[in-house]
């Protein structure tokens, strides 16, 4: 019998401990356009904290009525983490709407400082600037307002979080830039239904473009001043040949939704398969599109006057990170097929799914959203294939499809049209560390 920690007197010391903080230059210009790349090449022989690892940019936009869109990490389409000619992390296509996917079920992770939290309509509250009838959402291009400092993939989720590159080739992280579409283009500043020339309505033609500058990055090291830790870490890979460091990566499919859509995936653990619901246009510019609920042009909620669950303010999102439920004359209903077995068993409703996909996400619930505007504007899904919580206890326990590859389904009965869905199956990878700066990565 022992006494649980809460009664347990203890104390642990780590001596010669020390962190800096160090900024990192971009590889070629530190400006950037849409659809371009940008990379930045990690510290070497340094224990680096990946979570630590930091975007910053200013950014600002031309054309009429062009507003950055909520959340500033929209602008990214894809994240590639390379260790010499071994990719770590090929990233997938989407990023963003997985972003946006991811905090329309567990919780927003974007900063409300640094992040360009909501569309901006006529006042600005990253500079406090006015913006008059089809002006573009402007900043001053020698400061760098903007910051991205949470990731999916392999900078948010290796473990251990703090890696010694020492072992590695030359680490390099490429960040693929979205196209234009990400942004919205206004024909006015009006609340939505105050005219023809509000905040909702296009631009003809939408015209909206962006631009990075001053890009640069940071990222935290820490040193240890005894050869203790390095002693350990050959000594691990002298007994077992080498290090396994666990990570999520993600495989992105996209289709027009025709009752059934398929996806393949061969993995060591398929951990878990979100859906996201894009509507039937969310590649096209436009204006910005008032979230259910929230306030209209007569400056109250549209639910009751003074705005249940915090509804009874401005709020938008842009055409390609709306997720409407797919129309239905009676009500829709959702499966997945994955090697001919049905999950869930039976046919769910929207109501039915939203329970699965809250037991299927690691931590807090969604921010408080009722469920209307979660049908009209955060319509995800997500089921879990593995442990529940197994990966707070790095075990890969998800479905193996490595000996033969999955042929899933995602079906939608009962619908009316046809909406873009994007697929992303969230996989547990493995990088294997070697002597000699050797690394292979495990699917």
């Amino acid at each position: 019998m022992s006494y649980s920690p809460e009664l347990t007197y203890f104390l642990d010391k780590l001596n010669g401990f020390s962190t800096n903080i160090f900024r990192l230059e971009p590889q070629g210009s530190s400006t950037a356009s849409p659809n371009s790349i940008i990379r930045v090449s990690l510290p070497t022989n340094a224990i680096l904290n990946m979570r630590s690892f930091a975007f910053h940019f200013g950014a600002t936009t031309a054309g009429t009525g062009a507003r950055l869109p909520a959340k500033i990490d929209t602008l990214i389409d894809r994240v590639e983490v390379a260790c010499g000619s071994v990719q770590l992390s090929s990233g997938a296509n989407y990023y963003n709407v997985l972003r946006h996917a991811k905090d329309a079920l567990m919780g927003t992770k974007n900063d409300v400082v640094l992040g360009h939290d909501a569309i901006v309509r006529t006042r600005s509250y990253v500079d406090n600037s006015t913006i008059t009838t089809t002006n573009a959402e402007e900043y001053d291009a020698t400061k760098s307002r903007f910051c991205i400092d949470h990731w999916e993939g392999f900078l948010g989720s290796c473990e251990p979080a703090l890696m010694d590159v020492a072992n590695l080739p030359d680490v390099v992280i490429s960040i693929y830039l979205a196209g234009n579409e990400v942004l919205t283009s206004s024909a006015g500043v009006g609340l939505d239904g105050a005219g023809a020339t509000d905040i909702t309505d296009p631009a003809t033609p939408p015209n909206a473009t962006y631009t990075l500058n001053n890009i640069h990055f940071t990222i935290e090291a820490v040193g240890l001043s005894d050869g203790i830790f390095d002693n350990m870490v050959q000594g691990m890979i002298a007994q077992k040949g080498f290090l396994e460091v666990p990570f999520k990566q993600y495989v992105a499919f996209e289709d027009t939704h025709a009752g059934s859509m398929r996806f393949s995936v061969s993995t060591q653990s398929l951990d878990r398969i979100w859906a996201v619901h894009r509507g039937t246009a969310p590649g096209s510019q436009g204006g910005a599109i008032r979230v259910e609920g929230y306030a209209n042009s007569t400056g109250a909620s549209t639910y009751d006057t003074h705005g249940v669950f915090d509804c009874n303010k401005e709020r938008y999102v842009g055409a390609y990170y709306n997720f409407p439920e797919p129309t239905s004359a009676t009500f829709a209903t959702y499966q997945f097929q994955l090697n001919g077995a049905y999950y869930p068993q039976h046919r769910a409703t929207f109501e039915e799914m939203y329970a699965i996909s809250r037991n299927s996400v690691l931590g807090k619930p969604q921010d408080k959203v009722p469920l209307h505007t979660v049908r009209s504007n955060f319509a995800v899904n997500c089921i879990r294939l593995n442990l529940p919580n197994s990966e707070l206890s790095r075990t890969i326990s998800g479905l193996n499809t490595s000996g033969i590859s999955l042929n899933g389904f995602y079906n939608i009965h009962n619908k009316n049209n046809n909406p873009v869905v994007n697929i992303f199956c969230e996989l547990s990878s493995s990088l294997k560390i070697g002597m000699g700066r050797q690394c292979e990565v495990v699917m």
